[in-house]
């Protein structure tokens, strides 16, 4: 886990053209995802550098269901603390490039029967977009997020 945590936080720190976000989008992109794995989790009480943390935890493509599970709990009751602000030692951006966040969202697009290029949508709507798609276990609320991205 400790491997995979930091190809990420290597991966983070090596982006080039990205979205970066502030620490209130930085909390509410946590807030959409967060209970998937921990629903009891408040992310209004996480302090700064544990948002930071367990986004980087979320965002983990390598990591599975029970090791996101097991590494936000980690981080709230503060074990294994030293290995986590490691994680956020100021230097890690919490951005990711474009454009992989582009192709992404076109397969995600392409599996669920849309025909819609996602060119034509803006950085922030492609980011709102895919924050919408993997936070939603609700494929009505992710059609809807769909039609309103590419129909504006």
């Amino acid at each position: 886990m400790k491997r995979i945590m930091m190809t990420v936080a290597a991966i983070a720190l090596t982006a080039g053209s990205a979205v970066a976000m502030n620490a209130d989008e930085l909390r509410e992109s946590v807030a959409l995802q967060i209970n998937q794995y921990a629903p009891e989790v408040a992310v209004e009480t996480l302090t700064e550098d544990q948002v930071k943390q367990v986004y980087m935890v979320l965002n983990d493509s390598s990591g599975s269901p029970a090791d996101k599970t097991n590494a936000i709990g980690e981080i709230i009751e503060g074990t294994n603390a030293e290995f986590y602000a490691d994680l956020v030692d100021g230097s890690i951006d919490t951005s990711v490039e474009v454009a992989t966040m582009r192709e992404r969202l076109q397969a995600k697009l392409n599996i669920r029967g849309f025909e819609h290029d996602v060119a034509t949508l803006s950085d922030d709507e492609v980011v709102e977009l895919i924050t919408v798609m993997n936070a939603s276990s609700s494929p009505s609320e992710v059609d809807t997020a769909v039609r309103g991205a590419f129909d504006s």
